[in-house]
């Protein structure tokens, strides 16, 4: 009987210790809860003032835009906020790159072109030596009657 009696003493001494050392982990566990808290506010308000930047640059940036293709627009810019006038641009643009002749097909015409007058094409003119650029000239005059 005094061996449970000691027994019990001992136990209720080592859950008052341990009681006791939870208290500290506790309050380091919400010590610490508390400084993440405080860090992901502190980010989050970096990241919504950074975000609330960039919101103003870009409507400082489309006013600029606008302002500047509102005259090319003409009427169709008149009485229309900034960020419409950007897009009416932009479509503006996209339609005019549609209607733009293609560049490499032009390029292929102009060779061909140049490939039945003068027998060459315009890379191969342009690697010849000057000698032989004015051999060619001299062949062309002749051929379609130049003065040389």
């Amino acid at each position: 009987m005094k061996l449970l009696a000691a027994l019990l003493v001992l136990l209720s001494l080592c859950s008052a210790a341990c009681a006791s050392g939870t208290d500290e982990d506790l309050a380091a566990i919400k010590a610490h809860d508390k400084a993440a808290m405080a860090s992901t506010a502190k980010q989050n308000a970096k990241d919504a003032d950074r975000k609330r930047q960039e919101v103003a640059f870009k409507k400082k940036q489309d006013a600029q835009t606008a302002n500047a293709v509102r005259p090319q627009l003409g009427r169709a810019a008149e009485g229309k906020s900034d960020e419409e006038v950007v897009r009416l641009y932009e479509a503006k643009v996209k339609q005019d790159d549609k209607t733009k002749p293609n560049e490499a097909a032009i390029r292929a015409k102009s060779d061909s072109q140049t490939r039945k007058v003068a027998g060459k094409s315009m890379q191969d003119m342009q690697d010849m030596s000057d000698a032989d650029l004015d051999k060619a000239e001299a062949a062309l005059m002749k051929q379609y009657g130049g003065r040389k």
